[in-house]
């Protein structure tokens, strides 16, 4: 809301005009946030809206802190307790990692590649679960065993001893004799996976404008934006 009558003809009359071209959106970093706000602005626009997304990162996606990260996934916290929204987020995450591997699937059956065969890098992720060891004091150790207990269906966690754990990962540290499983956890690699959703978003784009009812356009920029004004300069330069 705007206090003045002046700004909000201003804003009234700018919308206007907006909804009378293609929209563009702005996502600012191409890394697990921004390529999902990217892959989700596609999928809930209607089929014949015109927009273009750009996509501004300056190391191009996929080696700044997304890049980079562990990629171990599970929905819960270093004691095991289930994250807020957790359930949610977990069951989000592992649609976004299907729709990655399908993209790159696809890809190569286009190429005439096999699916199988893939190098030990080319994994987007493995299904083969996590093990944690307990490294807290007892008193911790009793908080997360009742947490592991309120698990969901979906990521169960299991309380497992030191012998168990090791024929899971042998020659696992296990100091307390306690660890925690979570068969259904995944081990994501982050660069194979932000560049196989980019290409999901490419292929979405291609398949829409193919169908000739709407145009939909996405760039990806090797940018920095730092500040609206520096957004609004980069926005300014692509129209002209």
């Amino acid at each position: 809301m705007v206090s003045s009558s002046s700004s909000s003809t201003f804003y009234i009359r700018c919308y206007s005009a907006v909804s009378q071209r293609p929209l563009r959106y702005a996502v600012l970093g191409a890394g697990f946030a921004g390529l999902s706000v990217a892959w989700h602005l596609l999928q809930q626009s209607s089929e014949e809206s015109n927009f273009c997304i750009d996509i501004y990162d300056e190391e191009l996606a996929l080696v700044s802190a997304s890049g980079m990260s562990g990629g171990l996934l599970h929905p819960y916290s270093p004691k095991v307790k289930l994250l807020w929204r957790g359930e949610e987020c977990w069951k989000e995450s592992l649609k976004l990692l299907n729709i990655a591997e399908d993209a790159r699937s696809s890809k190569s059956l286009d190429m005439g590649k096999p699916k199988t065969g893939l190098k030990e890098g080319d994994f987007i992720v493995r299904r083969s679960g996590i093990v944690r060891p307990a490294l807290s004091v007892k008193k911790n150790m009793d908080v997360m065993n009742d947490n592991a207990q309120n698990c969901i269906a979906s990521c169960r966690i299991e309380s497992i001893h030191k012998d168990a754990a090791q024929k899971l990962v042998p020659d696992l540290c296990v100091p307390l004799d306690l660890a925690f499983h979570m068969p259904e956890a995944v081990n994501v690699n982050p660069q194979n996976y932000l560049e196989a959703l980019y290409l999901a978003c490419k292929t979405f784009v291609k398949s829409k404008c193919s169908s000739g009812i709407s145009c939909k356009e996405l760039n990806l920029h090797k940018e920095s934006v730092h500040n609206l004004l520096e957004l609004l300069r980069l926005e300014r330069d692509l129209n002209s």
